[in-house]
């Protein structure tokens, strides 16, 4: 059965899908340095804190080094992704995409993981249910800045690197229209 993922036009309905991702960028670069502040005090302090990356916590004890580890990669891809949408690089949209990809993947392979093996213990049984509502929050948010990403790397490869947006034709008619700013030639003027 063939599934196609979704083409979004804008992010959150209101905002021009690159300032749209731009906006997400700047958002999980913010929470990735707070997280880096967190994780680096708790390795000073020696706090026993639980490792969590997109909503999802590993309830066996990692180190706080991995998880500062972990978080300082997260900023350098929020980076790389801010720099690419902003000079609107291609490659590096990419490189942010495949990383966002393969990280969300392997978070929820381990969060699977950890429910089947918390469910067997009593005590554990009642963390899935404080854990799940933040994994699937965190989740949707993830594959939400997934589609935006695809759908900005699609529109960036159709008009090229150098293509003009004209945010007043998206709103105004939603049809096709050529790289070169044309109309759509089915597209005939009414007179009012």
């Amino acid at each position: 059965m063939y599934c196609d993922w979704p083409t979004l036009g804008r992010c959150c309905f209101c905002m021009p899908l690159r300032r749209g991702v731009i906006t997400f960028g700047y958002i999980n670069l913010i929470f990735s340095a707070f997280m880096v502040g967190i994780y680096s005090y708790s390795v000073h302090a020696d706090f026993g804190l639980f490792a969590i990356y997109h909503g999802t916590s590993v309830g066996v004890s990692i180190p706080e080094e991995v998880c500062v580890f972990i978080y300082c990669v997260e900023v350098v891809f929020s980076a790389v992704l801010l720099y690419g949408a902003h000079k609107k690089l291609i490659l590096y949209i990419k490189t942010y995409y495949y990383f966002a990809v393969t990280t969300t993947v392997a978070s929820v392979l381990i969060q699977i993981l950890d429910f089947a093996v918390s469910v067997s213990s009593r005590m554990g049984f009642y963390m899935v249910f404080e854990v799940l509502p933040l994994m699937f929050a965190a989740l949707a948010i993830q594959i939400y800045l997934i589609i935006l990403i695809r759908s900005l790397l699609k529109k960036m490869e159709e008009s090229g690197p150098h293509g003009y947006e004209n945010q007043l034709q998206q709103i105004v008619y939603e049809g096709k229209v050529e790289t070169n700013g044309v109309y759509d030639p089915t597209v005939v003027p009414v007179d009012i």
